[in-house]
């Protein structure tokens, strides 16, 4: 098949609003997938919020992985580029999964959904994984049905989840969108991390990548 084919890296982005946890979350796939012996490389292609950059060295340090940033971000730099780039840099150094971390907004606008696009473009995923936040509830069914419409989505990490959110979000995201909630994020520590759907991603099928 295709997927056999395709020589590595595989290839993740993560879309979301701001305020979803997607650098967070960026650190805790990357710690996951190095403990299940991989060599992943994290992106730092969100250059729009403050101290996002930063941010995502201090998780892939945490995390004990590399991370590629060559822009200190704070509205300077092409996030397009940055994510090319990264790419190309995993290649290099034979990293075998990358994981590129995107600018979110504060709400779903052209702009967001315009660079997303050029990114995917530009890097060819395998995986595109949302990331979104539990606790706004309905909200995230939009949210989500939104970014699938717009970007076309793989499957799903939600963030911030506790007991009585979990279940209701991830049952709605998952049947709306027809798309798996693969992750489940539940704390700060970079351990608070679930997989939650084994089967029905190309992460699993990838000869490159074996997550279980």
């Amino acid at each position: 098949s295709s997927d056999l084919a395709k020589t590595p890296p595989t290839v993740i982005v993560l879309a979301g609003l701001q305020g979803a946890g997607k650098t967070t979350f960026a650190g805790k796939l990357a710690k996951h997938l190095r403990d299940q012996g991989h060599q992943p490389v994290l992106v730092a292609a969100d250059l729009q919020r403050p101290n996002a950059v930063d941010q995502l060295k201090v998780v892939g340090g945490q995390a004990g992985v590399v991370v590629f940033a060559p822009e200190p971000g704070n509205g300077s730099g092409d996030p397009v580029a940055v994510a090319t780039r990264g790419v190309a840099f995993a290649k290099d150094k034979l990293h075998d999964v990358v994981i590129i971390d995107t600018a979110g907004r504060l709400a779903i606008d052209a702009d967001l959904m315009k660079q997303l696009r050029q990114v995917k473009d530009r890097t060819q995923p395998d995986e595109t994984l949302l990331v979104i936040d539990a606790m706004t509830g309905q909200d995230a069914v939009a949210t989500a049905t939104a970014f699938n419409e717009a970007i076309g989505i793989d499957a799903v990490a939600l963030t911030k989840l506790d007991g009585d959110a979990r279940g209701g979000a991830a049952l709605s995201v998952a049947t709306v969108t027809g798309r798996p909630v693969m992750f489940a994020s539940t704390g700060e520590k970079l351990a608070d991390f679930e997989l939650l759907d084994r089967k029905s991603t190309r992460l699993n099928s990838s000869p490159h990548v074996r997550i279980s």
